[in-house]
């Protein structure tokens, strides 16, 4: 009987050593942490959005200039003339950043308001000659173009405003 009792007490020694090495509560696993730069991405304007020298005429006119590299004369409602001697311009842009990087382009989509004094025009319908997005080192360029409102009341003068275009990584 001693014998068992000490063959208990041995195993039961045993038992409770190996549960306090193994212990079930805890656990520790090592993680490793990354991180990896990259360039910044840039947004450039080389060239505005120019709708060119315009006659109104006798009734309400758009003017649209197309987002493209050579976006033509383009009247399409009304008798308004745009004059050859001031040709209409896209507004030009170049991304940089990491290559092969995708980025996304914001555009106005809302109404926006190029002024003179108390004198107002309104440009609409911004489009973008890559759609909403670009990858860097293939179409590192791109043109956003735009529809101007010449009412047929517009007072003579010139006209200017800002817009804002962004770029951000995908």
């Amino acid at each position: 009987m001693k014998k068992v009792i000490l063959t208990v007490v041995a195993i039961a020694t045993f038992v409770l050593t190996a549960a306090a090495v193994d212990n079930v509560a805890n656990k520790t696993v090592s993680v490793t942490g990354k991180a990896r730069i990259i360039t910044p991405i840039t947004l450039a304007n080389s060239q505005a959005l120019d709708f060119g020298v315009i006659a109104r005429g006798s009734t309400d006119a758009t003017i649209i200039v197309f987002a493209s590299d050579a976006p033509g004369t383009n009247v399409a409602t009304g008798d308004a003339v745009i004059l050859s001697s001031a040709a209409q311009t896209a507004a030009k842009f170049t991304v940089g950043g990491e290559s092969g990087k995708t980025y996304a382009i914001t555009i106005p989509s809302t109404t926006q308001t190029i002024i003179s004094g108390a004198n107002s025009l309104n440009i609409t319908n911004f489009t973008c000659s890559n759609g909403a997005v670009g990858t860097i080192g293939t179409n590192d360029i791109f043109y956003v173009g735009g529809k101007l409102a010449v009412p047929a009341a517009a007072i003579a003068a010139s006209y200017t405003g800002t817009f804002s275009v962004t770029v951000n990584y995908n």
